[in-house]
């Protein structure tokens, strides 16, 4: 959900959030018509959000403009809702290049936190999404959610330890911009890639708090400091 408010704050487009228990999802989504973004075990359709609805950019159907998915959303936002002022997300030429950060990002980086992020993520769910969330999840972990990886022990540890070797090498990575670069993705000037690394970071400040006073000091702060120059488009609508 942040990679598309950051999104929809930077380009400063107006947009009211509604609010879905995990059981609401498919069957909103199937509602209006938004496009599946996989598909689950069974070969079924699988609905995730965010989504977005557009009521001022009417489809080709003569409803609502619907995106899903996060980096198409950042799409139709760029090409929708230009903004000179504080730029593109995609400047010309680098949308490739960022397709390739935003799947690097999700295979080496928000991968590794699975076995301690989906347990964690259930102890701050409304009761609404816990039985879905412990139905669709435990399978996926292979074991109950208190059991899988829990607070303090090795595994949970390990997660930590291999997290942080990530960002090692992420920063690694960067730092080939030159001091010129500043701490951004592709230099000076922020885009998507840029929101797709504070939108990871936004759920460890809030739901792992003694864990973000570990996170905010690697690589001599460059998360914290990235998160904080996102900070003025971090509103929640």
């Amino acid at each position: 959900m942040w990679k598309a408010r950051y999104a929809l704050n930077y380009k400063g487009v107006p947009y009211k959030t509604v609010w879905l228990e995990y059981p609401e999802i498919e069957p909103t989504m199937r509602g209006i018509g938004a496009a599946p973004t996989g598909k689950k075990p069974d070969g079924s359709p699988l609905y995730t959000l965010p989504v977005i609805v557009d009521p001022s950019r009417p489809a080709t159907s003569g409803g609502p403009t619907v995106v899903s998915e996060s980096f198409l959303i950042a799409e139709y936002l760029d090409e929708t809702y230009p903004t000179p002022s504080t730029g593109a997300l995609f400047p010309p030429g680098t949308k490739a290049l960022q397709q390739l950060f935003y799947d690097h990002f999700f295979k080496n980086v928000l991968m590794v936190t699975i076995p301690m992020g989906l347990p964690e993520m259930f102890k701050h769910l409304n009761e609404g999404s816990r039985p879905y969330w412990r139905l669709t999840r435990e399978p996926m972990l292979g074991g109950k959610l208190e059991e899988v990886c829990p607070k303090g022990s090795e595994k949970w540890n390990g997660v930590w330890d291999e997290l942080e070797k990530a960002f090692g090498a992420l920063a690694a990575l960067l730092d080939k911009n030159g001091k010129e670069g500043n701490m951004l993705v592709m230099g000076t000037h922020p885009t998507f890639s840029d929101l797709v690394i504070a939108a990871f970071l936004e759920p460890h400040f809030h739901l792992c708090p003694e864990e973000w006073q570990r996170m905010r000091t690697w690589n001599s702060g460059r998360w914290e400091r990235l998160r904080d120059q996102c900070a003025k488009w971090r509103s929640v609508n």
